[in-house]
């Protein structure tokens, strides 16, 4: 049996988050195509054993680390988000893998791990991340904040290309990502392939949203998040509050890291509520009509919006929300950019809900063909799988 390891950037479970369930849906299909899949996980907070037996029940091996928050990590010429993580390269593991899958450049100590001197590469590119903290420090009204995206941004410049370099195989979670980097790297051309997220047909909920509840869910513990939130909510909901029955809903992790801008923003109204670390998302897509995507700054994939589909949930977003999925404006979803559009396309869906239903479905139907995780991963995996020592 060929053995994997998975080299995660954070606990994948739950995967109430875009990268935990692009992480997660990943290491089930590995098992059910009948790898022997490990898992090594560099987390900021440990895990509590409820969830550590849970990813136990699916990998052989689990070995979690924690990271390094101090100011050596920070001043590193190396980037803060993989010196956190240095303690990846001394982990002693005893196995011989077939392939190892670093789940993005932040676990990029991994390769100085004796693990990997002997079997394949594959790192998962979630973000450009040049770009993803080069936006992130021209969001933040905070100058610390300010100061260090830009840091991390001017040391992916040089970090990234050295990774990418040293591993195998490069799986794109978004094909225009995937593009821009072969055109400016041909050479790299056969090594690089585009692999999105995981959607399963045989799961996709139909749409069956009722009442007038508006929902967002994403990681809050990411400024872009909190930020589109923090838009839609000052800029957007005021537009809708004729509506009766109308309600904004906010739900996501916070990682123990507390959100007080957030809270003191949604005091004052009576119709938003939040909902910090939901155990599970099910029943939170079953009592809204409309999914938002408010995203108005971002490099990157936007897993959320993707879960929200599946979950049968019509959608509103930002161009910016929509970049790299493949999703069209009016066939699949509706795209708007500024406050009073958004407005309007959240109140054309809460009210016609014929055109959301086609907007679902058609959606669905788009899903079903390019999203299907597993059918993607054969096309390489059989290549890298064959070549290993």
């Amino acid at each position: 049996m060929k053995r994997i390891l998975v080299v995660a950037n954070d606990f994948p479970y739950p995967p109430t988050h875009g990268a935990a369930i692009d992480m997660w849906a990943r290491i089930l299909i590995l098992t059910k195509m009948g790898y022997s899949v490990d898992l090594l996980a560099s987390v900021r907070e440990m895990p509590d054993e409820d969830r550590m037996q849970a990813v136990r029940e699916h990998v052989g091996n689990l070995w979690v680390v924690p990271r390094r928050c101090g100011l050596r990590s920070i001043l590193s010429l190396v980037p803060f988000q993989v010196r956190s993580r240095i303690d990846l390269q001394n982990v002693a593991l005893g196995e011989h893998y077939d392939a190892a899958l670093l789940e993005a450049e932040y676990v990029a100590a991994f390769l100085h791990n004796p693990a990997a001197r002997h079997t394949k590469l594959i790192l998962r590119i979630h973000n450009e991340q040049i770009g993803y903290f080069r936006e992130l420090a021209e969001g933040s009204d905070n100058l610390l904040k300010k100061l260090y995206y830009y840091s991390e941004s001017f040391k992916f410049r040089s970090f990234s290309p050295k990774v990418r370099r040293k591993c195998d195989y490069l799986w794109f979670i978004s094909d225009s990502e995937r593009k821009d980097y072969v055109r400016r790297n041909p050479q790299n051309d056969r090594k690089s392939s585009f692999l999105p997220t995981h959607v399963d047909s045989s799961t996709l909920r139909p749409f069956s949203a009722s009442g007038r509840k508006v929902i967002f869910i994403g990681s809050l513990t990411i400024t872009h998040n909190t930020d589109a939130v923090a838009w839609y909510i000052e800029k957007v909901h005021p537009l809708l509050r004729d509506l009766d029955g109308y309600s904004f809903d906010i739900a996501g992790r916070t990682a123990g890291q507390p959100i007080p801008e957030l809270k003191h923003l949604i005091e004052p109204y009576h119709n938003v509520s939040l909902t910090e670390n939901p155990v599970t998302l099910d029943s939170i897509y079953a009592s809204a009509a409309v999914f938002v995507n408010p995203v108005i700054r971002g490099a990157g994939f936007k897993v959320k919006l993707i879960q929200a589909l599946q979950e049968g949930m019509p959608v509103v977003t930002t161009s910016m929300g929509v970049e790299g999925t493949g999703f069209k404006d009016s066939i699949h979803l509706l795209v708007a950019d500024t406050a009073q559009e958004f407005a309007d396309c959240v109140r054309k869906l809460l009210i016609e809900p014929n055109l959301a239903e086609s907007l679902v479905r058609n959606a669905q139907a788009f899903l079903t063909e390019r999203y299907d995780m597993k059918t993607n991963m054969k096309k390489t995996l059989s290549e890298i799988l064959s070549m290993s020592n």
